[in-house]
């Protein structure tokens, strides 16, 4: 585990909080945190190559009941996960961070949903347009893939009307960017990634090295997305 999950890179850019990790899981100790001096739930805008939106401790509790009796897999699954979450204290964040090896990159949403870190997401993604009983997923269409211009957003018709600035969290996975030339965004014709930048109360960046190097199209390396991103969130932040 790297240090940067627990110790996250913060920046603050015009009064704009930004925490950058490693692991994507690790975004729930931030929005934890975030709650704690809150007291209420906020709504997640995620953008991000892959949905994120597994059950909380879907794969550990998978694997346990597996090992232990596959006929019996939906009903120790859900056994496995329940004892879990009722070992958490939402505002007892050591309580969280203990657990934090049983979950996976992907089941984070979902258990801030459960945490009450969250009362809504907006799950912007390539791979998968779910219906769940709870959040929203949309599917950016392929020729689009990376992109934060605003015939991005109007094409998955994310429903900016619902969103209120005052409870925003803005996350963004770089292994959504596939090529440089996805920083290069025109704001004077490009408003709604904008909006949401100066509107979120913070905005958290995972790095997600071993996808973004799997999916990335060019020859740019981690670093220099994780940089072209802060750039591109300080223009707009100080524009």
């Amino acid at each position: 585990m790297s240090n940067s999950n627990l110790t996250p890179r913060c920046l603050s850019i015009g009064g704009k909080e930004i925490r950058v990790i490693d692991d994507h899981q690790y975004a729930l100790l931030i929005w934890g945190t975030l709650f704690q001096s809150r007291k209420q739930p906020m709504v997640l805008v995620s953008i991000d190559y892959h949905p994120d939106t597994n059950p909380p401790f879907w794969l550990w509790a998978y694997q346990k009941a597996m090992a232990i009796d596959p006929d019996r897999e939906a009903e120790l699954v859900e056994k496995f996960q329940r004892r879990m979450l009722a070992a958490l204290e939402p505002l007892d964040l050591d309580s969280v961070q203990r657990v934090m090896g049983q979950m996976r990159n992907d089941e984070h949403i979902n258990t801030a949903m459960e945490l009450g870190y969250l009362r809504d997401y907006h799950m912007i993604n390539c791979m998968e347009k779910h219906v769940y009983s709870r959040g929203s997923h949309y599917l950016v269409p392929e020729n689009q893939f990376g992109s934060l211009e605003d015939t991005m957003f109007k094409n998955i018709e994310l429903p900016l009307e619902r969103i209120n600035a005052e409870e925003l969290i803005l996350d963004i996975d770089l292994d959504y960017f596939l090529r440089p030339e996805n920083f290069e965004l025109d704001l004077d014709q490009n408003s709604i990634f904008a909006d949401l930048v100066r509107q979120a109360q913070i905005i958290t960046v995972a790095r997600s090295k071993t996808y973004f190097d799997f999916l990335k199209t060019d020859t740019f390396t981690i670093e220099s997305c994780e940089e072209k991103l802060i750039g591109l969130l300080e223009k707009i932040i100080r524009k």
